[in-house]
């Protein structure tokens, strides 16, 4: 039986923010971190600490050129920012409060106080409360709910998850709502890999429910846990590229997504490869006060380059081809953090850039979405009117462990 993911949605409350923007303000808001947890409050060390950061960001963090915008879904509505590039951190060698922009740095901006921010509890109540706005958006001209919802998340962990609250609010008692959590970039692809193999197995026997819907929702808010002290370079990549995202769409029969006449993207086939003694790499865990990331940046790319394929001659081994066959046919879908990956796999595929285009352009257009990123592309695919009806599409994703995994789809 085939399927089809289609009925890709997604929602911001509040505007895009200016890349510039978004480096300016955590400039500020780094410097400013760094100058109370170090007790330095002369506007000379002051300044002195404000160039070493713009430096740091000058080195790594990626440029307007290369994220346009991004998402903070924490950003406040109507925020000032002119009138905010005004403010000084110190004045006659006192700090200056300021408006609270994160609520996670609320003591910071006004008392120069916590510079790492509030708990990690407390930020967990900020996804909860933001993630549920968003997910309510999401679902507010739905009145048929799924039979299924599995929710995607590596950035927020609450009891009951704000699926599960949308839907009790809906009266929706009959929803199964599973979880799919802490897998970190690539979760979209075993997401939709759990969503197959549930909705086909639920015609396969004689006393489930056949489903003929599931939803697959993810909330990711990588804002919340910016790490202000931390001026490793690593930090400063992913504080410079990560955006927030929420993104809802459905896994239906082929038969029932034919019938509506709704275009989508067939699921054919996936595979994951986990790369040997990679795990040492890099982890992202939950910590304190924030969640913590920590990678070999370099190595991580470079060994994700070199393993790369034998991912891709595992999943087209499976289907009776070479990759090398198949290769100059497919449209790809990259989920990178940044074009430094995306050159290692197309290098190590041997790629054209028109074949990654679709990767950097949302890498552009929005910052790295973590594990919305494959979703957001698959939306511009069926959208595209340059990608015709019968194009293969092969989804890449990685994650800490190293964990590489594939999605083969073709667009209907």
């Amino acid at each position: 039986m085939d399927t089809v993911l289609t009925d890709f949605y997604t929602v911001n409350l509040a505007p895009m923010v200016p890349q510039e923007d978004c480096l300016d303000l955590l400039i500020k808001g780094m410097a400013k971190a760094i100058a109370v947890q170090s007790g330095k409050e002369s506007d000379k060390q002051v300044e002195k600490i404000v160039k070493w950061v713009k430096l740091m960001f000058s080195h790594f963090a990626p440029s307007p050129g290369k994220v346009g915008r991004r998402y903070m879904s924490i950003w406040p509505e109507n925020f000032d920012y002119k009138s905010f590039k005004k403010v000084r951190i110190t004045d006659g060698d006192r700090f200056v409060s300021w408006e609270p922009i994160f609520p996670m740095f609320s003591e910071l901006a006004e008392n120069h106080r916590e510079p790492e921010g509030c708990c990690v509890g407390e930020r967990m109540d900020i996804y909860r409360r933001v993630s549920q706005n968003h997910i309510n958006e999401l679902y507010k001209n739905v009145s048929v709910p799924a039979e299924q919802m599995i929710h995607v998340t590596s950035t927020g962990y609450c009891s009951p998850n704000p699926v599960e609250v949308m839907a009790g609010e809906r009266q929706w008692s009959n929803v199964e709502v599973s979880n799919v959590y802490n897998k970190a970039c690539n979760a979209a692809i075993p997401a939709i890999r759990s969503a197959n193999s549930s909705l086909r197995s639920s015609y396969a026997g004689q006393y489930e429910r056949p489903k003929r819907r599931i939803d697959i929702i993810h909330s990711e808010m990588f804002s919340l846990h910016i790490k202000l002290t931390d001026l490793n370079p690593v930090n400063v990549g992913m504080m410079g590229a990560i955006s927030d995202s929420f993104i809802r769409y459905s896994l239906l029969k082929y038969d029932d997504a034919f019938r509506d006449d709704r275009r989508g993207l067939k699921y054919i086939t996936s595979k994951d490869f986990i790369v040997p003694h990679s795990a040492s790499i890099g982890g992202w865990k939950v910590s304190a006060p924030s969640f913590d990331f920590d990678v070999d940046l370099l190595k991580y790319y470079r060994v994700i380059g070199k393993n790369m394929h034998h991912l891709v001659d595992a999943i087209f081994a499976d289907l009776g081809m070479p990759f090398g066959d198949a290769k100059d046919d497919l449209v790809f879908a990259l989920q990178a953090s940044s074009n430094l990956l995306i050159n290692e796999i197309k290098k190590g595929l041997k790629l054209s850039e028109e074949q990654v285009i679709f990767s950097r352009n949302l890498l552009y257009e929005n910052g790295y979405l973590s594990s919305a990123a494959i979703p957001f592309m698959c939306k511009k695919i069926i959208e595209s009117h340059d990608i015709p009806v019968g194009q293969k599409v092969l989804c890449i994703g990685q994650a800490e462990g190293v964990t590489l995994s594939a999605l083969l789809l073709e667009k209907v």
